[in-house]
């Protein structure tokens, strides 16, 4: 949750409105070097669900206060606050630490003091809310943190590797890892190889991980120039080292409104044709990307570029040559 930076903007809306300068989106965003949208989203918070008196004053395009008596007190805890502190809360259920307990439960009992309609400890509202931590888990299962320190101290690494999309039989590679980045439960690393390449690989792939003193000298003709830059795209599990593409797919009624409620890129932009969804975001030629279109089934209208198709088109003709055997 972005609680910090949320109190650093709602503090900067707070002082201009007391100095009658009638801001707005626009200008909180300036002040707090963040979109507009994000400074409208604030500014809704505030109104809404803090109860600021606020209205928009249209001859000069910003807000103002409608009480002069109101009192700026301290903000309570918002929705996002109280969200936050119950994940936090599944999250201590995993680990066998009582004080960290108490100290959330305190936490929770300090924000929702005087809220008769939360009036219930953190145990038992948590109590009624599962998720799934396999994702948290598994970072901790593949040692994240080693991994971001032998990046932050450059060390150089022997990796045996075997991506069962990729390779039919073990890999090894020589390198310090740049980056890790972790989407939709994947973490990937960035490799600089020792040739000077760099690679994208997906962590649960590496079989062996050792370090190394030195990396082993490679012939000049092995030696690589380019330095790829380094894309990374959001969704389906998708880290990438080349440029991105436009991936537009058109979704068909009735799924479409199903779909449209859907996030599943930070920069997708939603078109509607009729009753039709055509979504476009960038993104790459991948395996999560053609599950997540074959996901919709007898629903695709159509899909684009011709480099997605024909990543589909051969996972179709495998599932069709599985079903004629069967036949």
């Amino acid at each position: 949750m972005d609680t910090p930076t949320f109190l650093k903007r709602a503090l900067k809306f707070q002082a201009e409105l007391q100095r009658n300068s009638f801001p707005n989106a626009s200008s909180l965003a300036e002040a707090c070097d963040c979109s507009r949208s994000t400074a409208m989203r604030t500014i809704d918070r505030l109104r809404y669900e803090f109860g600021f008196p606020i209205e928009y004053n249209e001859s000069e395009r910003g807000f103002y206060l409608t009480r002069a008596d109101f009192s700026f007190a301290s903000l309570p805890a918002g929705q996002d606050e109280l969200v936050a502190l119950i994940l936090l809360g599944e999250l201590v259920a995993l680990i066998d630490d009582d004080s960290l307990a108490l100290a959330c439960n305190a936490l929770w009992a300090r924000c929702t003091n005087g809220r008769s309609d939360l009036s219930c400890d953190l145990t038992h509202i948590a109590n009624r809310f599962s998720s799934e931590t396999t994702s948290i888990a598994k970072l901790a299962d593949i040692n994240l943190v080693q991994l971001l320190l032998y990046a932050h101290r450059g060390q150089p690494l022997k990796l045996t590797y075997r991506s069962p999309w990729r390779h039919e039989h073990d890999r090894e590679y020589y390198g310090t890892f740049e980056r890790l980045h972790y989407s939709d439960g994947i973490l990937y690393g960035m490799l600089d190889e020792h040739t000077g390449r760099q690679i994208v690989l997906n962590i649960s792939f590496i079989k062996s991980l050792q370090e190394v003193d030195t990396l082993p000298e490679c012939a000049e003709e092995q030696k690589s120039s380019e330095k790829t830059e380094p894309y990374w795209l959001e969704g389906f599990g998708v880290w990438s080292g080349t440029k991105p593409l436009s991936i537009s797919i058109v979704i068909n009624a009735p799924a479409s409104r199903y779909y449209s409620e859907q996030i599943w890129h930070a920069e997708q932009v939603d078109e509607w044709h009729g009753d039709n969804l055509r979504r476009t975001f960038p993104g790459i030629p991948s395996p999560e990307l053609s599950r997540r279109i074959l996901s919709l089934g007898r629903f695709v209208g159509s899909v684009e570029p011709p480099e997605v198709l024909k990543l589909i088109e051969e996972d179709v003709s495998r599932l069709t040559a599985l079903i004629a055997d069967r036949d």
